[in-house]
């Protein structure tokens, strides 16, 4: 367990954390501030982020990548590079996924709220697999789509072939989920244009 530690502008390269093969041996960060760090080629397994804050997190070397994580209660703020946050635990033995999905649906019940994004200025931000319920998010940029909606299928009428969201909604029509948060990063170049396909979706009653 990593608990109660303040870390401002500190450097974390090729590390990782909670690289578990068992929900059981998660690793539990609880009661931290991460204040204007840095991630170089670091990975992040299925681990439970309890209390958590970060404040502006650098993120070099492409893409920070958080496998099967868990959290109650922690906020995103501030400038953060390109974050994906999956479901899959680890996607090279998905025979033992079905465990973590167990560990996260038991999870998720006890939680009030998971991720605060609305003050998070993301140069890319990917939430699979997180309730939508359990996300704070700013309405104006972060939207819910709901599966029924998605099902529709009318979302494919509309201009959205140059923004990342027809993508974005097979993936969750694919993956089972039972919605998804689409968020228009806004340190992202083709953030105007991810916005306006935000308000085509909303405009048509298929976000909310």
């Amino acid at each position: 367990m990593w608990e109660d530690y303040v870390l401002k502008r500190c450097v974390f390269d090729w590390c990782g954390i909670s690289l578990t093969e068992s929900p059981a041996s998660r690793t539990v960060v609880r009661n931290v501030q991460m204040l204007n760090c840095e991630i170089r080629n670091c990975l992040c397994g299925p681990a439970i982020f309890d209390n958590v804050v970060v404040d502006g997190l650098n993120i070099s070397h492409n893409l920070l990548q958080c496998f099967g994580a868990l959290f109650r209660r922690v906020t995103l703020r501030g400038k953060i590079g390109r974050m994906m946050i999956s479901s899959i635990a680890d996607p090279l033995a998905l025979d033992r996924q079905p465990e973590f999905d167990a560990s996260a649906e038991k999870f998720w019940q006890s939680v009030d709220w998971a991720l605060d994004i609305r003050e998070a200025q993301f140069i890319e931000c990917d939430i699979r697999g997180i309730p939508a319920r359990l996300i704070r998010r700013d309405e104006e940029t972060q939207v819910i789509v709901r599966r029924e909606k998605a099902a529709e299928g009318e979302w494919r009428r509309l201009a959205l072939s140059d923004t990342q969201w027809p993508t974005a909604l097979q993936f969750m029509l694919d993956s089972g989920d039972p919605d998804t948060v689409l968020v228009a990063s806004k340190r992202d170049r083709a953030f105007k244009r991810e916005l306006a396909g935000l308000r085509l979706l909303r405009d048509a009653g298929i976000a909310e």
